[in-house]
């Protein structure tokens, strides 16, 4: 007789008491699982956590004939105590031929099962192999004596189920015993298993039917079986998903409880970090559990910008963990949230940590954690945040304008108007509310209403309460000085981001200065982040340094922080910074690389003119006239960009710079032309301005003027015109009033202005304004430079030289490709889009485009229209 072959649960016939799960599986299958457990080893734990066949591979185990005796008993988990667990396991142990063992003691003490097997060790003539079930739902007490007996009974081995297997390894770790595990991807289906039991069951699949499975189940035996008999001809169609994949499973048929609860714990959240994990469950627990969570096919883990891992679950895996109800998986939803937020706050997560207390209604604490972290909130992932507040009447917000600056900006269409009326009403209402209170309370209130409307599209309220807020911060220190804390340090890195985003770079410096010096000698004030936000508050400074020519050093020798680039405004900034030393050391073919691989990683890159202008100013450099373009077609006439940087109530005056470069450079009408552009200027209300630094209207008259190719006379600014300045400011208004000076004829006037706005460089900067000069203009004004001007003078126009330039007499042409020439001589002889393919041995398709293109560069609105306006422009 086959002892192996009787000895299957109840020693009643494999046939009849084995698990369902035996008869699936298949003979090749069977046998690469069996070829896993290692037969030298004592001690073997088989580990799944969504039904991996365990209990048919040990069943199959158990039946196939061996040199030692396999003994597979399953304990009834309604009756743990020893005396129950003792008898079942004498009674396995004689049906096995081991006999009677008589017991030294009680059968009510755990000692008994040592007794047991021991005995039947002595008793038989070969080595007994325990197999069972289940064994981490079973008491402490027992995984310790079986693992123990391992180590110490000389022919004993030991083959266990789990469903969570950890603490048994560390019981086998504690007792010195050797173990193998073999976990969830040791136990997964293969492509070529999926593919043999398709065979049988889908004779009409394809390779597609078997990626689609595994890519649902990642290989879970049970999850392939369910979805293979359950979903045939969404599996053959390959529209199976994890929905179909896990809406069968239910947890608690499937092995330890305390799992499952810690399972539904951090289903309340949406994703999970490590550091996360490490705070619920302790450091052993957390690597344990964040590394079972993919590999049960629960979800994936990336790795964001922030740099720190993340598992974010698959919807339908967690909407069935929450969702489930039993009696050993009692659960309070609401406590759980609560603790996932405590923990969240304790690793520096606010985003997930406001989730949480949102979802649990806690908005007044939420509120407090928001005005601490609103700096780090202000890009959320929308995913996360939404749907919490989309479960919430926004009027709840109106006192708490925290939550509704966060609620704003997570909304579709960021920077836009709240699509939700009652939204809209509530944002209106605390942006018409009054400004009162003690300083830091006017200070923090002035703060709420620029990013609240930023988060809008108000841009003038935006301008006019982020001015007020600089004002009142800097004249009101000794008032605020007291009262810096980590609010106080988010709000003013956020009316830095604003200041950014509406063009006043000149106000970051002093503010940054300001936080900087309060923040260092006191790092506890800046909050939990307070590197990531000096690091902020360095890279502000240091893009501010390059944009207004004053000393970088100073920056550099305090900046010790690394670089971000997590959020929106670290890529803006830190584009601009590469870009801006790019020009300055004539790489211009850097400075537009970098520029346009931070527009293509931002959501809205219209909204930062600061770094367009940048790359406008490094196309026009290179003469990138397709480029520039483009820059017209997919920005500067978009919705987007006329509400902001066209906004009646504060027009953005580098948006006004980009566009009259491009329309000097391409010939182009943006919004207006060049020519109208000097009356709309002088047409604005002084409270439009306010978006603009005290020098813009100088910068922008003088560059539309070189831009035009026009002179209005000799030009003598004063000392005082050009002394109050910052360094790389001065440079460029004389270079501007310097080409004005050529043109007029004075030459020596033209020298002597350009040397005296770069009398205060610091360093080599490169004279941005003659990208609209010509070269003989550029070559004058080099020639003419006497031998004792400065070297950074020299240095600084020597880059002038790689400007592509513009040709005087071409100024407002404009510029067509060869194949553009082609079809528009095509349309002056009259031939149709079909008769111009064939002569062209090109698509109707590519005619339709370069016919539509050419209507578009010649503001052409017919035929007649074209033809005119390319007779009048020469071409």
């Amino acid at each position: 007789m086959s002892r192996g072959s009787e000895l299957v649960v109840g020693s009643v016939s494999p046939n009849v008491g084995s698990p369902p799960e035996e008869q699936i599986l298949t003979p090749p299958t069977r046998k690469r699982l069996q070829a896993l457990l290692n037969a030298a080893i004592p001690t073997i734990f088989i580990e799944g956590g969504v039904g991996t066949h365990k209990s048919a591979l040990l069943a199959a185990w158990a039946a196939q004939p061996a040199p030692q005796l396999r003994v597979l008993v399953e304990f009834d988990h309604r009756q743990l105590t020893p005396q129950a667990m003792a008898e079942r396991l004498a009674y396995q142990l004689e049906v096995a031929g081991a006999g009677t063992i008589e017991l030294s003691v009680a059968e009510t003490e755990w000692g008994a099962l040592a007794e047991l097997l021991t005995g039947a060790v002595k008793a038989l003539d070969r080595p007994l192999t325990l197999g069972v079930q289940q064994l981490d739902d079973l008491p402490a007490e027992v995984a310790r004596t079986l693992i123990d007996l391992t180590g110490t009974l000389t022919g004993f081995r030991l083959v266990a189920t789990a469903v969570d297997a950890q603490a048994l390894i560390t019981q086998a770790l504690a007792s010195g015993i050797s173990h193998q595990l073999l976990s969830d991807q040791d136990l997964a289906y293969s492509a070529v298993e999926v593919a043999g039991i398709l065979n049988e069951e889908l004779p009409e699949a394809t390779e597609a039917t078997v990626r689609a499975i595994l890519e649902a189940t990642h290989g879970v035996p049970e999850l392939v079986e369910r979805l293979i008999t359950l979903f045939p001809q969404e599996c053959l169609a390959g529209t199976i998903g994890l929905e179909q994949a896990v809406g069968g499973w239910v947890p608690e048929h499937h092995g330890a409880m305390e799992f499952h609860r810690e399972l539904k714990l951090v289903a309340q959240s949406p994703r999970i970090s490590p550091a996360l994990m490490v705070s619920l469950f302790g450091p052993e627990r957390a690597e344990y559990l964040f590394a079972r969570l993919p590999r049960l096919g629960a979800g994936t883990v990336t790795q964001p910008l922030s740099g720190q891992r993340q598992f974010t679950w698959h919807p339908a895996f967690r909407m069935l963990l929450l969702q489930l109800e039993h009696p050993g998986l009692e659960s309070d939803a609401q406590a759980d949230r609560a603790r996932v937020a405590e923990a969240a706050v304790a690793v520096g997560d606010p985003e997930l940590a406001v989730a949480m207390l949102v979802a649990n209604q806690s908005l007044a604490e939420a509120e407090l954690l928001c005005a601490d972290w609103l700096w780090e909130l202000v890009d959320a992932d929308p995913s996360l945040l939404l749907e919490q507040f989309v479960a919430h009447d926004p009027g709840l917000l109106a006192d708490f304008p925290n939550l509704l600056i966060l609620a704003t900006l997570v909304q579709p269409g960021r920077g836009e108007p709240a699509a939700d009326p009652e939204l809209a009403r509530v944002q209106r209402t605390v942006l018409s509310g009054p400004i009162s209170g003690a300083v830091p309370q006017q200070l923090n209130r002035l703060a709420n209403a620029a990013t609240l409307a930023l988060g809008v599209g108000e841009l003038g309220v935006a301008v006019r309460a982020t001015i007020r807020w600089v004002n009142l911060f800097q004249a009101k220190h000794e008032e605020w000085a007291e009262s810096v804390g980590p609010e106080f340090v988010s709000d003013g890195l956020l009316m830095i981001k604003a200041l950014v985003q509406l063009d006043r770079i000149d106000l970051v410096p002093p503010v940054a200065q300001l936080l900087l010096g309060v923040a260092r000698r006191n790092p506890a004030q800046a909050g939990l982040e307070a590197e990531a936000r000096l690091g902020a508050l360095f890279a502000a400074l240091r893009m501010a340094a390059v944009f207004l020519g004053t000393s970088r050093a100073e920056v550099r020798s305090v900046q010790l922080v690394r670089r971000q680039y997590h959020r929106e405004f670290d890529q803006v900034l830190h584009a601009a910074i590469d870009a801006g030393e790019a020009l300055d050391r004539g790489d211009y073919a850097s400075a537009e690389a970098f520029t346009r691989v931070s527009m293509f990683r931002l959501p809205s890159p219209g909204d930062w003119p600061v770094l367009i202008y940048l790359r406008t100013v490094a196309l026009v450099a290179l003469g990138e006239r397709e480029k520039l373009d483009e820059l017209v077609d997919q920005l500067l006439t978009t919705t987007r960009w006329e509400a902001w940087q066209h906004h009646f109530e504060a027009p953005g005056s580098y948006a006004l710079l980009i566009e009259i470069m491009v329309m000097a450079a391409t010939g182009r009408t943006v919004h207006r032309p060049l020519s109208e552009l000097p009356a709309y200027l002088r047409g604005l209300p002084p409270g439009a301005t306010h978006r603009w630094p005290s020098w813009g209207r100088r910068m922008l008259e003088g560059t539309i003027q070189v831009a035009s190719g026009s002179a209005r006379g000799t030009e003598l600014p004063t000392d005082a015109q050009l002394g109050p300045l910052s360094p790389r400011v001065n440079w460029q208004l004389g270079l501007l009033t310097a080409v004005n000076n050529l043109r007029s004829g004075e030459e020596a006037t033209a020298v002597s202005v350009l040397i005296r706005g770069g009398a205060g460089l610091k360093y080599t900067a490169a004279p941005l304004p003659l990208v609209l000069a010509t070269p003989e203009e550029i070559a004058t004004l080099i020639q003419r430079l006497p031998a004792n001007a400065s070297a950074i003078v020299r240095t600084s126009m020597a880059l002038a030289n790689s400007f592509a330039g513009i040709e005087q007499d071409g100024r407002g042409q404009v510029r067509l490709a060869a194949r553009e020439l082609e079809v528009l001589d095509g349309v002056r002889r009259g031939l149709t889009n079909a008769a111009l393919a064939r002569e062209l041995y090109v698509s109707v398709n590519t005619v339709k485009f370069h016919r539509t293109n050419l209507y578009r560069k010649l503001n052409a609105t017919s035929r007649e229209e074209l033809l005119a306006e390319a007779l009048s422009q020469g071409l």
